[in-house]
């Protein structure tokens, strides 16, 4: 008897194909999984609200420090603390409402009322202390509660006005709560990355308003 002999197996040039192309595919999205990872300290969602408005103004409130500069009239000038009753105590010109004005609504009330007293007056208002607003932080903080904004003061520093995180916080995940009037921002901040100085782009300006919510 002769020997049988099995046939050769044959081989399709398109299953190979298609065998070499789910191999570089696979190959290649590895590294693109990989690079997807969020390795950010902090993302941002937007969540729009129903009606679209221009951002409002800071309106100057009550306990609010106030620089005023009149130009060349150093006697005019300095910081000012506004009262319970919304006004500021100027030299000439006595007892200013101030509480509820814009810092330029109030440099142009003023210049009209030192016009009197001082030839074409150039005054400039800034908000050296932003005391009337403040932020709040909730959850696994040492100290939660309501707090008064600083100027410039951002989230490390907020942080630790509320006694810093608690034992059992979860620092990957702080959110920050945004409310404007055409939409509510959330922030969510991977603070360890912060803490550990190897992402400060989280370390976030505080605005007025908002709520610091630590998990």
């Amino acid at each position: 008897m002769k020997d049988s002999i099995e046939p050769a197996p044959t081989v399709s040039c398109a299953g190979s194909a298609l065998t070499v192309a789910m191999g570089l595919i696979l190959a290649i999205s590895g590294p693109i999984a990989i690079c997807g990872c969020n390795t950010t300290a902090v993302q941002q969602k937007v969540i729009p609200h129903e009606t679209a408005k221009a951002a409002d103004p800071y309106l100057i409130g009550s306990d609010d420090e106030l620089e005023i500069v009149v130009w060349n009239q150093p006697q005019l000038s300095g910081k000012v603390i506004v009262a319970s009753d919304g006004t500021i105590s100027m030299p000439l010109i006595g007892r200013v409402p101030a509480a509820g004005q814009t810092p330029d609504e109030l440099k142009t009330d003023l210049e009209k009322r030192y016009v009197r007293y001082v030839h074409d007056p150039n005054a400039t208002v800034r908000v050296s202390n932003p005391v009337s607003h403040v932020f709040y932080v909730i959850g696994e903080v040492n100290k939660p509660g309501a707090y008064h904004l600083h100027s410039g003061e951002v989230l490390s520093q907020a942080l630790a006005e509320a006694g810093g995180l608690g034992e059992f916080a979860d620092g990957k995940k702080i959110r920050i709560l945004r409310h404007k009037e055409t939409e509510t921002v959330v922030l969510t901040v991977n603070y360890n990355l912060v803490g550990s100085g190897g992402d400060l782009s989280g370390d976030v300006p505080v605005e007025p308003g908002d709520t610091v919510s630590v998990p």
